[in-house]
C-alpha cells in the first residue's frame, strides 16, 4: 500500500470515527427523556400547551417547575398532562405546591389523577412526605348565574371545589382521601388556599421560603375567577398568565422583567367570528396585539406562546409578526409539550 493511500485510508478511518461520535451524540440527545434534560436553578417543563380543543400533540394547560433540579411546583393540571408526566421520567413524589389559575377542565382535569400519583410515586421510592400537598386557587368572585339560577354563584372558592372532591364523607372522589393521607402516613395531606380574584386587589405573596417566592395577582378572564403567577427563585422570575384577556395593567405589573412569561394564546386579531361563541371566547382570551403591548411595557426576556387552539398552533408566524408590530423585542418561541426551559443563575 502506498503512502497516499495509507494516509487517505486513516483520514476515512478518523472522519468515519467522528461522524459515528457526532451521530451518537446526537441520538443520545435525541433519546434522552425531559427530565434528564433538567439543569440549574429553575427549570420548566411543559407538560401541557394546548386549551380546551382536543390536538394531537398537544395536552391542555400545565407546567410544571423544578427548583434545583427537583420537581416543587405544578401550574394547573389539565386533560393529559398526566400522561406527558409519564413520558417526561419525572417522579413527582416530592411535589408540594400546586398553583391552580381557575377552574376550568381544561386547567385542572387531571388534578385527581396527580393526587394518586404522589402516592404510587412514594411508595415506589418506599417513602413517606412530610410536606402536605398545598394547593392555591381562587377565591369566589361572587358572580351568579343568570335567571332562574340567580342565587348560585358560577364558580366555587378553590377550597370547597377540593373539599368536593376528596371530602372523607361528601367528596364526589372521596376513595382519593385514602391515598392523600397515606401520602403523609395517616394525617390530613393537604391544605388549601384561596387567593383573592378582584382586580383591584394588590400582588399577594402566596409563598416566602428558604428563597422560593411565588406571588399571585387576579386577572380579566370574564365572570371566572382567574389568577397570574410570578415565582421567583436566586434572581430568576417565571410568570404564567393563566387565562386572561389582559384588559387590565396586572399582567404589565406580575411580567416586570421576568425571564420567561408564559402567555395564554388563545385566538388572533383577525380571524371572524363564525360561531356565537366565538364573540365569548374572544373576550375571554388575549388578542396578540395586546400581548405585543404588555410584554413591550413589563419587557421580559422570554415569551413563551401557550393555551394554543386550533387556531393559534397553524398561524404562530402571524402572531410573532403582530407581537412584533407592537412593541415586544424579546424572545418569542412556541410551547411544545414536554419541551424543557433551563434557567441558571449568572455570576
Amino acid at each position: 500500500m502506498s503512502f497516499f493511500t495509507q494516509t487517505k485510508s486513516i483520514k476515512l478511518a478518523i472522519t468515519l470515527l467522528i461522524t459515528a461520535g457526532f451521530t451518537s451524540a446526537i441520538s443520545a440527545e435525541k433519546y434522552k427523556l425531559p427530565v434528564d434534560k433538567v439543569q440549574g436553578a429553575v427549570s420548566v417543563m411543559v407538560l401541557g400547551s394546548g386549551g380546551p380543543t382536543a390536538l394531537a400533540k398537544r395536552a391542555s394547560a400545565s407546567y410544571l417547575i423544578f427548583i434545583d433540579g427537583k420537581p416543587r411546583i405544578l401550574m394547573d393540571a389539565g386533560g393529559g398532562s398526566y400522561k406527558n408526566l409519564a413520558l417526561s421520567g419525572v417522579n413527582i413524589a416530592d411535589l408540594d405546591i400546586v398553583l391552580l389559575s381557575h377552574l376550568h377542565i381544561d386547567h385542572m382535569g387531571d388534578l385527581s389523577a396527580f393526587v394518586k400519583g404522589i402516592f404510587f410515586h412514594n411508595r415506589a421510592n418506599r417513602t413517606q412526605r412530610s410536606l402536605p400537598i398545598r394547593i392555591f386557587g381562587p377565591g369566589e368572585n361572587g358572580v351568579k348565574f343568570p335567571p332562574p339560577n340567580n342565587n348560585i354563584t358560577q364558580y366555587p372558592a378553590t377550597d370547597t371545589y377540593v373539599s368536593q372532591l376528596y371530602h372523607q364523607q361528601t367528596g364526589i372522589e372521596r376513595y382519593l382521601n385514602i391515598f392523600a393521607k397515606a401520602i403523609k402516613g395517616g394525617t390530613f395531606s393537604w391544605q388549601t388556599t384561596n387567593i383573592s380574584a378582584k382586580l383591584t386587589d394588590p400582588v399577594d405573596t402566596i409563598v416566602n421560603k428558604d428563597g422560593l417566592v411565588i406571588k399571585a395577582l387576579a386577572v380579566f378572564h370574564g365572570p371566572v375567577p382567574a389568577l397570574a403567577y410570578r415565582i421567583e427563585y436566586k434572581g430568576i422570575s417565571i410568570v404564567y398568565s393563566g387565562d386572561t384577556n389582559s384588559k387590565s395593567n396586572n399582567m404589565i405589573t406580575l411580567s416586570q422583567n421576568a425571564n420567561m412569561v408564559i402567555y395564554d394564546t388563545a385566538i388572533t386579531d383577525t380571524l371572524p367570528n363564525l360561531y356565537p361563541s366565538d364573540v365569548v371566547f374572544k373576550a375571554l382570551h388575549t388578542t396578540p396585539s395586546r400581548m405585543g403591548v404588555v410584554c413591550a411595557t413589563a419587557n421580559p426576556k422570554t415569551l413563551l406562546l401557550s393555551h394554543l387552539t386550533p387556531v393559534t398552533s397553524v398561524r404562530t408566524k402571524e402572531i410573532k409578526k403582530v407581537i412584533r408590530l407592537n412593541g415586544y423585542t424579546g424572545k418569542i418561541k412556541v410551547a411544545k409539550d414536554l419541551k424543557v426551559y433551563n434557567f441558571s443563575i449568572k455570576h
